[in-house]
């Protein structure tokens, strides 16, 4: 039984070599395929198990979107359409209905629990495209995506809600009373950006931030860097685990930064004179203004503008 077991190993343990051998002349030869795994056995997928569907809709002022595996952009453009390229296996719903156009990924049984891209450029990804005309205000938007990028461009909406498994998140040009992010893997990049509330609770990814206005800031990061550039906030809160960071912008009300693990570099578009601040180093430099100091640094001024910065272990570096 044992020399049974062994022979049956060898054999399947050539059988493996033998694609893999195989598969590179294919890809050698410019072949583009992958191998899945599926309920009827192993097949091989090529772009063209992709296929591209294009839907024109009425309007809608809501978005609401419950996918899995799926790149997801919203475009500015004169019409309300949507183009969905996706695997012919694969099953996506949409509908418009009291003004709230929903998109949904049918979960599939029988759904691949194996991928093998075997080629050097990656087969095309499954992508949800939503057109929109430019300028029309939206009430809410919902964007649920456990694996895929987000892409948001030119948008203006009461209310923009993000939840991302795992997938970068970009948005430019966007103008919202409050938008919320919620992100366990990837990197998130905003540009000229207008919230009254902003929201952005991510555990390991990068944030950059350039041009924002905002009247109520909170950001939560455990492992990434963070820089923020041209940035204002009548109210700032970030805490960072993990990771450097860098500030450039107006600070005006109550602000604060929390950081456990990195340095800290602040450069304040207030004049010394207009914001109190204090700043404790448990390890770690502090200097403001090339001016050095050990373990705290304070400043009180007749102002409402407040800064506390509390580093763990890290240097802080404050000019302005």
């Amino acid at each position: 039984m044992k020399k049974h077991a062994k022979m049956l190993t060898m054999i399947a343990s050539c059988m493996i070599v033998i694609g893999i051998v195989l598969a590179t002349i294919g890809v050698a030869s410019g072949a583009k395929f992958a191998i899945t795994n599926t309920k009827d056995g192993f097949k091989v997928l090529s772009s063209e198990d992709t296929i591209s569907e294009e839907f024109s809709l009425t309007a809608f002022t809501k978005i609401d979107t419950n996918l899995n595996d799926i790149d997801i952009e919203i475009i500015p453009s004169n019409e309300y359409k949507l183009q969905i390229k996706r695997p012919k296996d694969m099953e996506i719903k949409h509908k418009v209905d009291n003004h709230e156009l929903s998109i949904e990924e049918v979960e599939q049984k029988d759904k691949a629990k194996f991928f093998v891209n075997l080629t050097l450029t990656s087969l095309p990804h499954t992508v949800i495209r939503i057109y929109v005309p430019k300028d029309v205000p939206f009430e809410n938007i919902t964007l649920n995506n456990k694996f895929g990028d987000i892409d948001m461009d030119e948008i203006s909406s009461e209310k923009i809600s993000i939840d991302s498994n795992d997938g970068d998140i970009t948005f430019n040009k966007v103008k919202t009373n409050e938008l919320t992010i919620v992100s366990q893997f990837g990197d998130i990049t905003g540009n000229d950006v207008s919230a009254k509330e902003l929201s952005i609770d991510t555990k390991d990814g990068d944030v950059i931030l350039d041009t924002i206005d905002a009247n109520s800031t909170l950001i939560n990061n455990q492992f990434g860097d963070m820089t923020f550039r041209n940035f204002t906030s009548e109210g700032l809160s970030i805490k960072s685990n993990d990771g450097d960071l860098q500030f450039h912008g107006l600070l005006l009300g109550s602000s604060e930064i929390h950081s456990n693990f990195g340095d800290i570099e602040v450069q304040l578009l207030n004049k010394e004179s207009e914001i109190n601040y204090n700043i404790e180093s448990n390890f770690g430099d502090i200097t403001v203004n090339q001016n050095e100091y050990e373990k705290k640094a304070a400043h009180n001024v007749n102002s409402s503008n407040h800064l506390i910065i509390k580093a763990k272990d890290g240097d802080v570096d404050v000019n302005f």
